[in-house]
């Protein structure tokens, strides 16, 4: 499914909210949170408005994969919380990610 992701600061969602189609009609939908019909998801990992950024994708991410690399591994940590009576856990799993096709998905880059 193709959506838009953009950056959380607010300065990019006033960009987009002042953006007008050949209509005259505001592109962005405040209803739904759509543009054109596709959803559009706020990340705080997409950077900010500036020159040569690119805080605005859209695209089909089911081509953007994220593969466990090793698994999920969890320590018990007894000794640290014994005082208290309680028991803690540390949990560490590695990951990767690709774009496995890179025409599915379209950035704009800030002049």
């Amino acid at each position: 499914m193709s959506a838009f992701l953009k950056t959380e600061i607010h300065l990019a969602a006033l960009a987009l909210h002042s953006v007008k189609d050949a209509n005259g009609s505001y592109i962005w939908k405040h209803s739904d949170d759509t543009i054109f019909g596709r959803p559009v998801i706020s990340t705080p990992y997409m950077p900010n408005i500036g020159t040569g950024a690119k805080p605005i994708a859209f695209g089909d991410l089911s081509y953007y994969w994220i593969m466990e690399r090793r698994p999920l591994s969890v320590k018990v940590l007894r000794e640290r919380y014994a005082i208290e009576g309680l028991v803690g856990f540390a949990a560490h799993e590695h990951l990767d990610r690709k774009l496995i096709r890179p025409e599915a998905v379209k950035t704009l880059t800030i002049a």
